[in-house]
């Protein structure tokens, strides 16, 4: 988003070259609607895509004036200055936001925070919210004030892909003795734009929340403004047209947010509106008369805030999403959002002035920079890296201070001298390794995958588990109970689905991934498959036919199974609940009745003859009135309804018996 506002246009013969001071306007209001979206409306307004076009139209113009100057393309060069144009501005803002972040925001909240600022000051944070968006468990991150850097992330990476063009097409031409650049790299520009479009579509409605973040279904936006850097010359729209068109683009870009929720519907066909909006406004250029839009986007006040306007997009978020922790509100007043824009202006002032400028203004060799730019990283990287371990290392291990489930097995709740773990700052991302080990399906993929845990080498037999994230959430325990007892297990999983040859919400993923599930347990045969047996929400007063099922098929092959009742859910995210409530678990409880049958609906089913046994430890979560989410002085959950590592681990002692005279049995059978 940051490039040389007040560009020259290169004029064809006998034509002036001219500042376009309507580009710095038009970068002002964009930027200005997306705060304002942001803070009253919590919306997306498209600005962002207005940044895209200028973006596009900015950096190929300053490649072919590079070209003109010095007859070649200077990658180094190139990259040294766009490296100096960008990251003074966007690390010093990343930095005062992580500092800041991590006092005022919630404990939990510092995890995320120490990921975060690592993916934006290294642009791709695109990728990591594309990748949070699909992550099931992830889906219950807080908005984070980094999460706009996912635009600046798309432009860099856009910058790098541009420079790789241009080279190509500038040496395709050395080669081929062509005479203008144009000709070769122009096509090659349009062929992109047309296939990003196209994917754009596509991807947009097969999976809408991570195509927002994709780099290549935004590239064609980007591309418009490359092609009118080729073409803005050759179009000399005046009078009542370049009127028309001016005014229809500054409304357009007026009505999108009202008209589109941008956020669910692009990029796709619906990011044509701000596209093309920018697109009028440029052609319109400084015609259209005493009235036209020209005269708006080039007064003062605009050219004067869309010199800032890259610095005041970076402060508008993190601002707001202090604001939101510092009083705990979760709107926006008319006077406080004007009091947050009125301190991104002054904040974006200060940095483009103060920072950026000067920057700007040492005449530093080029390996001087370089320099300069790897070790700041190396420092940044190795001092948040060292600043993250230490923040949020905590002792984990289940000790006499920390029985967590294995409460139930003492006499007398214990009194505690600690506080309870995992640390609020961590409990969020205490969740079992099968995630860190991609040994969970998180996305499209539909194979069985399959990974070890337990006694992988001298073992005396395999339980299989297998199942959604409600089955996962057991890997921890079932794996002290597999080293212990010189048990393989492996895992069968996948996020967002059941046990069941039918998904209860009907997402047919899930359908075909089961199938194959099926498919690799009866080619592999373990021992003993363990598996959720029903569902903890009071509306499933039955067990479903597809579990069911499920469970007849694996009755055919022959296979043991072991089914364990479903754990509580909370109404809210048991962590950000402790934290808000000073690590009060009675807060933060929910009544059993609300969240379990009393009746587990297992034990109203008629189970086929592979079930070895049941496993219900109610009990130990609930003390039937209420479920609290502190047990043993241990957090139980790690959002609403998935178990914390920490205490899954916790509860080998209270299953180990029933699972270890399962196991037995099932070996006893073949």
């Amino acid at each position: 988003m940051e490039e040389e506002g007040w560009i020259v246009q290169q004029p064809q013969k006998g034509k002036k070259k001219r500042f376009r001071l309507e580009i710095e306007g038009l970068r002002a209001l964009a930027a200005f609607l997306v705060a304002v979206y942001h803070i009253w409306f919590n919306r997306v307004s498209g600005g962002v895509d207005v940044f895209f076009v200028v973006s596009g139209f900015l950096i190929t113009t300053s490649i072919l004036s590079m070209i003109r100057r010095e007859g070649k393309v200077l990658v180094f060069s190139y990259i040294i200055k766009l490296l100096k144009r960008l990251i003074p501005t966007a690390w010093t803002i990343a930095l005062l936001t992580f500092i800041a972040s991590f006092f005022i925001l919630p404990a939990f909240f510092k995890e995320q925070l120490f990921d975060e600022v690592i993916a934006s000051l290294f642009y791709f944070e695109n990728w990591r919210l594309a990748w949070d968006s699909i992550d099931y468990l992830a889906q219950n991150n807080e908005a984070s004030p980094f999460q706009h850097y996912w635009a600046l992330s798309i432009q860099f990476q856009f910058y790098l892909i541009w420079l790789v063009l241009f080279f190509l097409a500038f040496r395709v031409m050395k080669w081929t003795n062509g005479r203008w650049i144009g000709s070769f790299a122009l096509p090659l520009i349009v062929v992109i734009s047309i296939v990003s479009f196209i994917y754009s579509v596509y991807y947009t409605n097969v999976e809408q929340s991570v195509a927002y973040y994709h780099t290549f279904t935004r590239v064609w936006e980007f591309g418009v403004g490359g092609i009118l850097a080729f073409t803005l010359n050759r179009i000399e729209w005046k009078g009542a047209l370049a009127f028309f068109a001016g005014w229809t683009g500054v409304i357009g870009l007026l009505l999108v947010g009202i008209v589109l929720q941008v956020s669910t519907v692009f990029p796709g066909y619906a990011a044509l509106w701000p596209v093309l909006s920018a697109v009028l406004i440029l052609c319109a250029g400084n015609q259209g008369g005493k009235w036209s839009a020209y005269r708006f986007l080039s007064s003062k006040p605009l050219v004067s805030f869309g010199s800032i306007s890259y610095a005041f997009y970076l402060w508008h978020w993190p601002i707001l999403i202090l604001y939101y922790g510092w009083t705990g509100k979760e709107t926006v007043s008319f006077l406080a959002g004007l009091g947050i824009i009125a301190v991104a202006t002054l904040f974006a002032y200060v940095t483009i002035h103060g920072i950026e400028r000067p920057v700007h203004a040492l005449n530093l060799k080029k390996s001087v920079s370089t320099a300069l730019i790897l070790v700041a990283s190396l420092v940044l990287v190795t001092t948040l890296t060292m600043w993250k371990e230490r923040t949020l290392s905590t002792a984990i291990a289940v000790s006499p201070d920390h029985p967590g489930g294995a409460v139930t097995l003492l006499d007398r709740e214990p009194t505690y001298t600690e506080d309870p773990i995992p640390n609020l700052a961590v409990a969020a991302v205490d969740r079992s390794a099968i995630y860190d080990d991609d040994c969970i399906n998180m996305d499209v993929d539909l194979d069985a995958n399959r990974c070890e845990y337990g006694e992988t080498e001298n073992y005396r037999g395999t339980i299989a588990l297998a199942g959604g994230s409600h089955a996962a959430h057991w890997q921890p325990m079932l794996d002290e109970i597999g080293k212990k007892h010189n048990i393989r297990i492996t895992t069968y999983l996948k996020g967002r689905c059941r046990f069941s040859t039918t998904d209860v919400l009907g997402w047919e993923p899930c359908e075909q991934w089961m199938d194959n599930v099926l498919v690799a347990l009866e080619q592999d045969a373990p021992d003993l498959v363990f598996t959720v047996g029903d569902i903890s929400v009071t509306t499933y007063e039955e067990v479903p036919d597809g579990y069911i099922e499920a469970w007849k098929r694996l009755e055919r092959a022959n296979i043991p199974l072991l089914l364990i009742r479903d754990t509580p859910r909370y109404r809210e995210h048991v962590v950000h609940c402790l934290d808000a409530n000073d690590g009060d678990a009675e807060a933060c409880r929910v009544e059993q009745r609300a969240t379990l049958l009393e009746e587990s609906a297992l034990e109203r089913v008629d189970l086929p003859s592979n079930v070895i046994d049941t496993i219900d430890i109610t009990n130990v979560f609930c003390d039937g009135d209420y479920c609290t989410p502190i047990v043993g002085n241990i957090i139980t959950h790690f959002d609403k309804n998935h178990l914390s590592a920490t205490f899954s681990r916790s509860l080998a002692p209270v299953t180990e018996e029933q699972i270890v005279r399962a196991f037995e049995r099932a070996l006893q059978q073949k």
